[in-house]
């Protein structure tokens, strides 16, 4: 099953029923931004599940002795404690840098992402050999070359006519995964440059705020079915049911943020 151009063209990705639904469930970025527990809680749930996603062996106690304490886990590959490290990097530098959705940000993302996970010189370029093939699916992506560029190129241009900042954010996400125009770590990448389409359009970005194996299995099926049929629908329906499990998270926050500044504070005794 070879690359289909058509994909990239898909631009009506949303109905107008899940486009209220999404908003309705949207908070601002910026109302959370300062908000460090919450921003730390989100931080270390998008690099954990992102791992996951990758089926990374290091567990919820692994992770967090490697991010607060630099202690890897005995036995366990070092392979697995840099793409933690480096999913962090990449996150940090989301939130802390003005970075505009361009090809020149999605491989300064991804040159943070592979560092020491591939070749020094395929860190951040297009791949220069082609994929033989993709665990769970037959499709094979565009081989390397002018051609991948371009399609490159024109998933930018296509992702700039969209408007509707989840629609973009989600077309982004699936065609990076789709083209497949790094050697590896496409995946992650696609992750990070949804956050940040979300991020700068002043919305929530989407992060997985429970630790669901079905999820993390969820997410790697609906993407073989877009590779397979260019069909939106299976990661649409993921997209909307984890972003659900964050507003109610997020109502809590916001909850509690407002009863702090209600509430007087008591003088310990």
């Amino acid at each position: 099953m070879h690359y289909n151009p058509q994909f990239l063209d898909q631009l009506q990705i949303l109905n107008s029923e899940q486009k209220q639904q999404l908003e309705a469930l949207s908070f601002n970025f910026n109302d959370f931004a300062k908000m460090q527990g919450c921003i730390d809680k989100l931080r270390f749930d998008f690099i954990y599940s992102s791992a996951q996603i990758e089926g990374n062996t290091y567990d919820k106690l692994d992770t967090l002795a490697l991010l607060e304490e630099g202690l890897t886990a005995g036995g366990k590959k070092y392979s697995d404690a840099k793409m933690i490290l480096n999913l962090r990097n990449a996150f940090d530098v989301i939130l802390k840098e003005d970075l505009p959705i361009s090809l020149e940000t999605c491989q300064k993302l991804h040159a943070i992402l592979s560092q020491e996970l591939v070749s020094t010189n395929n860190c951040g370029v297009m791949r220069n050999h082609n994929i033989t093939g993709i665990t769970g699916t037959s499709y094979l992506p565009l081989a390397c070359g002018d051609r991948l560029h371009t399609e490159m190129k024109h998933l930018f241009k296509q992702y700039a006519s969209l408007d509707h900042p989840f629609e973009r954010a989600i077309y982004l996400h699936n065609n990076l995964c789709y083209l497949q125009y790094f050697e590896d770590c496409n995946k992650r990448t696609a992750r990070c440059m949804q956050f940040l389409s979300l991020k700068n359009d002043n919305q929530m970005p989407l992060v997985l705020v429970d630790d669901d194996p079905t999820l993390y299995k969820q997410y790697r099926e609906a993407l073989i079915v877009y590779y397979e049929r260019g069909d939106y629908q299976n990661y649409l329906d993921f997209f909307i049911q984890t972003y659900q499990r964050e507003a109610t998270f997020l109502k809590e926050v916001q909850a509690l943020a407002h009863h702090n500044q209600t509430t007087p504070h008591r003088k310990r005794r």
